[in-house]
């Protein structure tokens, strides 16, 4: 029997291909294509469905709509950009660590991005069921290092994938990792963008105030680790260290955890290559020395040798024994046995402890001032502001960290 390319309906059939349910099952049918078959999730944005392609012979495909219960206007609009930032992103990304798109489409005033099925778990859905921690070398080591090919792919995109984390590391069948969500992905140089997006534990310092760069990545594969060495989260804004919840950490990996989430960018690694090679380093074999050749330490240690002697045996000496060439190379000084000591014969001069710096006056107080005086200047500020200036209040603070108190924070009306 012919059936339809559009709505896999029996053809023909009268009028349009109906876009709202399928005949057959009554399953909510989007674009006369994708037949909804059961909810997936739900997440901060969007409704995640199991779907089936109808033109495709009813291969499996995943539909995510974004969420049509926002508050306030200005939180639509917001999910509205994401959503369609995560649209765009996906459509110029070619990784097979990287979760495809298929399709993107508006109807009914409702916004759809149709995506490839991973037949698998995510890692946090993985470890809960498991029930305890993922071997280090047999698993968390694996799958940190395709974490990082695919990173440094998206790096070298000029991508900052900004929300990686267990629950959206995807594990298929074949133990490939596949990340997914890119809803809050933006361009490395879009300077213009302060997002605060964050997920606690697995997001740097510098995302709270929308300051991402590709080592807030490398931060959020440290605090992944972390969570999949030991099965807990990582504390919010704190080196991670998986070793002090699970001893069966190795010294290695553990320190390599706490240098991935250094709090200072400057600590970590600064490249994800960089950290990529540190996971491999118990694998590496280093290459045997190269022989290098030791005359010119030879010619060196002699020439030492000889001014040594002249020094303290005296040149009238050794003078008759020294070839032409370094008697040339040499001061006239030593030669004619002449010795300069501005501050006195060698067994003063030498020793003689140098002068003691002029202690420092305080201009105002005229108090001596020594090192011991000086302390660090801390910036006290009472208020965050956002990008445009504008204060915030202690309410609208804590709705912006996700309810974090900053250990650099202060209430705002400044009692202590």
């Amino acid at each position: 029997m012919a059936v339809c390319p559009s709505c896999g309906l029996p053809t023909p059939h009268n009028g349009p291909c109906p876009s709202s349910h399928s005949l057959s099952t009554g399953l909510p049918v989007l674009q006369g294509r994708y037949e909804v078959v059961h909810l997936l999730g739900q997440g901060g944005m969007g409704t995640v469905f199991m779907a089936r392609d109808l033109r495709l012979q009813g291969r499996d495909c995943v539909v995510k709509k974004l969420r049509d219960d926002f508050y306030r206007e200005e939180d639509r609009q917001k999910a509205q950009a994401f959503f369609e930032r995560e649209a765009g992103v996906l459509s110029r990304l070619q990784h097979p660590n990287i979760v495809h798109i298929l399709d993107y489409f508006r109807e009914n005033d409702d916004y759809y991005l149709v995506m490839e099925h991973v037949k698998g778990h995510d890692l946090h859905y993985i470890l809960q069921d498991r029930g305890e921690p993922f071997d280090e070398d047999q698993q968390v080591i694996p799958w940190a290092i395709q974490i990082c090919d695919v990173l440094n792919y998206l790096h070298s995109e000029n991508v900052i994938y900004r929300d990686l984390k267990p629950s959206n590391i995807m594990i298929d069948l074949k133990g490939q990792v596949k990340l997914v969500d890119f809803g809050i992905a933006r361009a490395w140089e879009d300077a213009g963008e302060n997002t605060h997006v964050v997920s606690a534990g697995y997001s740097p310092p510098e995302q709270y105030w929308g300051a991402a760069t590709p080592q807030s990545d490398i931060y959020a594969l440290g605090a992944t680790m972390h969570y999949l060495l030991t099965g807990k989260d990582p504390e919010a804004l704190h080196a991670s260290s998986p070793k002090a919840s699970n001893e069966a950490v190795s010294n290695y990996t553990d320190q390599l955890v706490q240098r991935a989430t250094a709090q200072d960018m400057s600590q970590r690694f600064q490249t994800v290559e960089e950290m990529r090679e540190a996971l491999l380093e118990k694998d590496y074999v280093p290459a045997p020395e190269t022989p290098r050749s030791r005359v010119g330490e030879i010619v060196v240690g002699v020439v030492l040798f000889v001014v040594a002697c002249l020094l303290y045996l005296g040149p009238q000496v050794l003078e008759p024994l020294l070839p032409k060439s370094i008697k040339q190379s040499l001061p006239p000084q030593i030669l004619s046995g002449e010795r300069d000591y501005p501050e006195g014969p060698p067994s003063q001069g030498l020793l003689k402890p140098p002068p003691p710096k002029p202690v420092q006056k305080d201009p105002l107080t005229q108090r001596n001032v020594s090192n011991a005086d000086l302390t660090v200047q801390v910036m006290d500020e009472k208020e965050l502001t956002d990008p445009s200036g504008a204060s915030e209040t202690g309410e609208t603070q804590n709705k912006l960290f996700g309810g974090i108190t900053l250990p650099w924070s202060r209430p705002i009306d400044g009692n202590k």
